[in-house]
């Protein structure tokens, strides 16, 4: 046997499984969604429920690879249940076969551990909330008279505080491993870092039909799959390069033209960063032109608040006649004609937005109702989240013939509309409350407390309001009700996708059976993106190929904003943020990285300084007016804006923060967007984001690259995003003067981008608290500066 074929089966050991597998079968994986790892779980046997990946079918048999352990007794009807030992590979696999197709889910083993955190004050009503009990207040230990809390944690850096006496403790930040929490306090930090990094996968090149890929270190194990199938990676002897060859499938019956490659790989010290190939035809994507609206990658997100958006019709501008709603509070007169009105117009295109997210648009109350005391005023329903219909358009925003031109036009204009939808509640008009009071769960606890706002420990009873009943999305009825209320807007209009409110407040089953529906009911891709604050686990855990493509990333806005909006010159939480973030959803994740919400005080107004981050900033809103007393905050929403285009992830551009709107929280957030009159500020920010949007778009490396952080000192960040020829390298400078970047330095050969920076004969600029960006290309690697 020769040295090429003891590696090959060298190989197919590792990779393939028990089952041998029929390299022959052009016949592609049954599951045409991408099948998002399977992660260990630390507490129990884990569980795999095969309508996650395959529906209504059934596996015929299922094979498994290395360090997978089948546990006894299980259901293999739904659901097989495996567990791994601490000394199995950090990856592995799952095969479900199905009429004889090969149908593969990589496996992640768990790389939690236990840490003691002791408490070493001297109160004795103490507790602990962090990141690793979802910010939940939980009891502390005594054990031979040490307080203390047993924190289970994967690698990395978590944040925590501990509660005495009923108060959050007050830090001042000379304390040892604390760190800034972005709102102007601090933290304590548990590290759990790895003592040694594994390898680091990269791109290697461009072959007809194939490519290679190049590791730093040896691999213990190796998993590639084209389209949820294993295929084989030849390791070149002698080296760490490997070569991928795309084998003959038949994807003539898929929607997309674009094919995924995945590369996945372990090493001694855990699990190595993933590679994503996209593919069309077997040969490897290199210009971003060639790829398509429904290639989830490709996204860059508006949203939209239809209310405050643009009046396209005065007809319909119907604020609610009661004296008791201020302004701020009531309808000004947004509605979906002012949407297509701007989407004719080009707004859009010219930006470069090639998805739009409408907020909801059903029916909301005619009435007033909640109380801010100062100035005293009730609300209307103009942001749409109280809804007394879930398939009925409001008629303050039009109706089905203005949704489906919207649509449409969207789609002429090749890009994608997506909707808010309300799942969690209805307010208490809606006629299904009345009909069905038993429901929705119940307003108080057995205690007699208000279940009002208890967002963790009451995360799927809690009522946002006393008039807004949450519904028992426990009950199979009541699922079955609200899945085909929101199926019915992806079948009766061609929308693209869902962003759904409130999901942590939401049973998995709900997103499952919405997931599944949606599947067998539409004949294309359609995005989900949730919204969840809370920890990392719990982000995830509504995650994967049975729920959600996506959430909204929280914690690393959190950290942008504190990296970007100060003048402190730290990027370090935000480095620790951003890697944790690929170690959690994975290198090229889908999660959204925002410009903001309307549930926060605008980022321009944190960073000129007129919203403190140590005030109410709901109460600043209201009793007094926020104003622009610092123009550089447009250079800090600049990085914010260019952080979010270069990293992985899909960027959301909150409406008005392409040009700087300002504002304190909710509704003050929520001012009137403006299209002209614009500031010449505005107006270059308003450019710049164009500018990054259309670079965002038209760039592999920022699309599909590896990530790299290069620098992270004295107000530096410079981080590194490359796919094959193609490198993207933006840095980011706090420093009180402006940084120099030499030209002759062998990774800028050539400058293919260069925003925001002033040339010079020999260097690059960066001005002080602002950004640049350098790109370079395979073909440029010869030339002379």
């Amino acid at each position: 046997m020769n040295k090429l074929s003891t590696l090959c089966i060298a190989i197919c050991i590792i990779s393939c499984g028990t089952k041998e597998e029929n390299t022959s079968d052009t016949r592609a994986s049954m599951i045409e969604v991408m099948t998002t790892p399977v992660y260990e779980s630390a507490l129990s046997n884990t569980d795999v429920l095969y309508s996650d990946y395959l529906g209504d079918k059934r596996p015929d048999s299922v094979s498994t690879g290395l360090g997978i352990r089948v546990r006894e007794s299980i259901n293999m009807d739904r659901v097989y249940t495996f567990e791994m030992e601490e000394q199995d590979p950090f990856l592995s696999h799952i095969t479900l076969w199905t009429e004889g197709i090969r149908n593969d889910i990589p496996v992640f083993k768990n790389n939690s551990r236990t840490i003691k955190i002791p408490y070493n004050g001297s109160f004795k009503n103490v507790s602990i909330k962090g990141e690793f009990t979802n910010w939940a207040s939980k009891e502390l230990q005594v054990e031979d008279n040490r307080i203390f809390y047993k924190a289970t944690v994967q690698s990395g850096k978590f944040q925590y505080l501990f509660i005495e006496g009923g108060k959050e403790e007050t830090l001042t930040g000379n304390e040892p491993n604390v760190v800034s929490n972005g709102m102007g306090g601090f933290n304590r930090v548990l590290d759990n870092s790895r003592a040694a990094v594994p390898a680091q996968l990269s791109y290697g090149e461009i072959l007809d039909q194939g490519f290679t890929f190049k590791t730093s270190e040896a691999l213990k194990n190796l998993v590639v799959l084209y389209e949820n199938q294993l295929i084989e990676a030849v390791k070149a002897e002698g080296q760490n390069t490997y070569t991928v060859n795309l084998p003959e499938k038949d994807f003539s019956k898929r929607i997309s033209k674009t094919q995924l490659v995945r590369v996945y790989a372990s090493d001694i010290n855990g699990r190595t960063n993933d590679l994503l190939v996209p593919v069309q035809n077997r040969q490897v994507v290199k210009d971003a032109t060639q790829l398509a609206r429904n290639d989830f990658h490709t996204q860059v997100l508006y949203f939209i608040m239809v209310d405050r958006f643009l009046d396209g019709d005065t007809n319909n501008t119907k604020p609610v006649a009661d004296p008791e709603i201020l302004p701020k509070a009531n309808y000004m007169g947004g509605d979906l004609a002012g949407v297509l009105e701007k989407i004719k117009e080009g707004y859009f295109e010219e930006l470069g937005i090639n998805t739009v997210w409408l907020s909801p648009i059903t029916q909301n109350p005619e009435g007033a109702y909640g109380l801010w005391p100062e100035p005293r005023t009730k609300f209307s329903g103009y942001h749409g989240y109280w809804p007394i219909s879930n398939t009925k358009i409001d008629y303050r925003f039009g109706d089905e013939q203005l949704l489906k031109e919207i649509i449409e036009e969207a789609h002429k204009r090749d890009m994608n509309v997506i909707l808010d939808y309300v799942a969690n509640h209805v307010h208490e008009e809606h006629p299904l409350y009345k009909k069905h009071p038993e429901w929705a769960t119940n307003l108080y606890l057995e205690d007699g407390s208000l279940n009002t706002e208890r967002w963790d420990d009451e995360r799927l009873t809690t009522w946002f309001d006393t008039f807004l009943p949450t519904l028992n999305l426990e009950n199979p009825e009541v699922v079955e009700k609200m899945t085909d209320s929101a199926l019915y807007w992806v079948t009766k209009y061609k929308l693209d996708g869902f962003r759904h409110d409130a999901t942590k407040h939401v049973p998995e089953a709900y997103w499952r059976t919405l997931t599944q529906k949606v599947r067998n009911n539409t004949d294309r891709p359609i995005y989900q993106i949730g919204e969840t604050y809370g920890s990392y686990d719990l982000i995830r855990s509504y995650v994967s190929t049975g729920m959600l493509d996506a959430q909204f990333d929280f914690n690393q806005y959190d950290a942008a904003v504190s990296a970007f909006a100060t003048k402190d010159g730290n990027y370090a939480n935000l480095t620790e943020t951003l890697q944790k973030g690929l170690e959690y959803y994975g290198d090229h994740h889908l999660m959204g990285t925002i410009s903001g919400n309307q549930d926060r005080a605008r980022f321009i107004s944190y960073a000129s300084g007129d919203v403190k981050f140590d005030e109410d900033a709901k109460k600043a809103g209201w009793t007094r007016e926020v104003v622009m007393s610092d123009s550089t905050a447009f250079d800090r929403l600049g990085m914010l804006q260019a952080f979010n285009m270069t990293m992985p992830g899909v960027p959301v551009i909150y409406y008005g923060d392409e040009y700087g709107s300002i504002g304190a929280n909710d509704p003050d957030n929520r001012r009137m967007m403006k299209f002209d009159k614009l500031s010449n500020r505005e107006k270059n920010l308003r450019k710049l984001v164009q500018e990054l949007v259309h670079l965002r778009r038209n760039s592999m490396s920022l699309l599909y690259g590896t990530t790299q952080v290069m620098a992270e000192n004295n107000g530096l960040l410079a981080i590194k995003r490359s796919y094959f020829g193609e490198e993207s390298t933006v840095f980011f400078n706090e420093n009180a003067i402006s940084m120099n970047i030499a030209l002759n330095d062998a990774r800028f050969r050539k400058i293919g981008t260069a925003i925001n920076a002033i040339e010079t004969d020999k260097n690059i600029q960066i001005k002080a608290g602002n950004f640049m960006i350098l790109q370079i290309k395979k073909e440029d690697k010869n030339a002379v500066n």
